[in-house]
């Protein structure tokens, strides 16, 4: 393999290329970015996220996985802090004006930045997500635009159930940092998983608008503390800083569980589990995909735990809380999530995740919830 060594580049990179409209359109079937040829041009790659490549959260997840990548002759680039639109466009058109083959945006609220950008450069691909598509706006979009998803809401199921059978308070809650589909599932997947277990368990999400935000996410998690709940959930970024510090403050013991990285040497005393989407899998999946040229028209990649292991707890450390018979639990129901006996709602189906209170709405015994 030769994939060069990544490397962090600033949002000021695009003042240094021009922007070059490219108006050359993408033939038959074949993928807009090309593909990776031994001893030719390099398949070169920019991935975009919105988080520091060190967050130890979602972008430091996505960054490790450029190391997985096993497709010769690829080059690959990596940005991240870009939480606008206006950057995710202007980088975007920087790259592919330079002849990038494919752009990986790894924002779920970045849809409409990736159809302008590829509706401007036809011989680019691409790929944004993580986002759940009909076929009907599937074949909406740009022939060189392609879709990634991530089933995340079978992860914090999973987390819930643990949350569910450890609370003593009955509170649990989660602090989330964007309002939009790829989000909301998260804390919603969290309580129907803890209603799984515990039908009584109660659920306080608030949304900061920022991933970032520490002190807006310590300020909503001590809110959520003060009102008895002992187990939330981050969907934020580098903000979950904030939430351990709550849970550290907190007159009751209260547990963190991040997402996206396994965080319990950040925080020890107050991390229960991590949720992991396998976030560098994907990425690494992503890039090997296209620089092998299997990114077609209008693809659409879906990611659950059958074909790259998605929505896993990381260990639990031997913590107190998580006893032999609440292990004993967890694994029984996530057999029966793995085994297809319970069925965790997607973003599509019909009541769905991706809106709010319905995790909290839903008969767990309806999805296979029945002990």
């Amino acid at each position: 393999m030769s994939v060069t060594a990544p490397r962090r580049l600033g949002i000021l990179a695009a003042a240094i290329v021009p922007l070059l409209a490219l108006t050359a359109c993408a033939g038959g079937e074949t993928t807009a970015g090309g593909s990776a040829s031994e001893g030719g041009d390099p398949y070169r790659v920019v991935v975009m996220t919105d988080g520091p490549e060190n967050d130890k959260a979602w972008s430091n997840s996505v960054f490790d996985g450029i190391s997985e990548v096993t497709a010769e002759n690829t080059d690959v680039e990596f940005i991240g802090s870009l939480t606008q639109t206006s950057d995710i466009v202007q980088q975007g058109s920087a790259y592919a004006s330079q002849g990038y083959n494919l752009v990986i945006i790894m924002n779920g609220a970045q849809m409409a930045a990736a159809t302008q950008l590829a509706q401007q450069f036809p011989d680019t691909t691409f790929c944004q997500g993580p986002v759940a598509m009909t076929d009907e706006a599937l074949a909406a979009l740009p022939a060189n635009q392609c879709v990634w998803n991530v089933k995340q809401q079978d992860g914090t199921f999973l987390a819930g159930v643990l949350a569910g059978l450890v609370t003593k308070t009955g509170k649990i809650a989660s602090v989330a940092g964007g309002d939009f589909p790829a989000v909301t599932r998260q804390p919603e997947g969290f309580i129907l998983g803890a209603r799984c277990v515990n039908p009584a368990v109660t659920i306080d999400t608030q949304y900061t608008g920022s991933f970032s935000d520490v002190g807006a996410a310590q300020a909503a998690a001590t809110s959520q503390i003060a009102a008895g709940a002992d187990v939330i959930l981050s969907a934020v970024d580098g903000a979950t800083t904030g939430l351990y510090g709550a849970a550290r403050d907190a007159s009751h013991p209260t547990w963190v569980i991040p997402s996206y990285f396994d965080s319990y040497d950040a925080a020890p005393d107050v991390v229960l589990t991590s949720v992991l989407y396998n976030l560098n899998g994907i990425t690494a999946d992503l890039i090997d995909k296209g620089a092998k040229g299997e990114i077609g028209e209008r693809a659409y990649l879906p990611y659950t735990y059958a074909n790259l292991s998605v929505g896993e707890l990381a260990d639990f450390h031997d913590n107190p809380a998580v006893t032999p018979e609440v292990q004993e639990k967890i694994t029984l129901i996530e057999q029966r999530l793995r085994d297809g006996e319970i069925v965790v709602p997607d973003d599509l189906d019909s009541p769905t995740l991706g809106e709010k209170g319905v995790g909290s709405s839903i008969d767990p015994a309806s999805i296979g919830c029945q002990f």
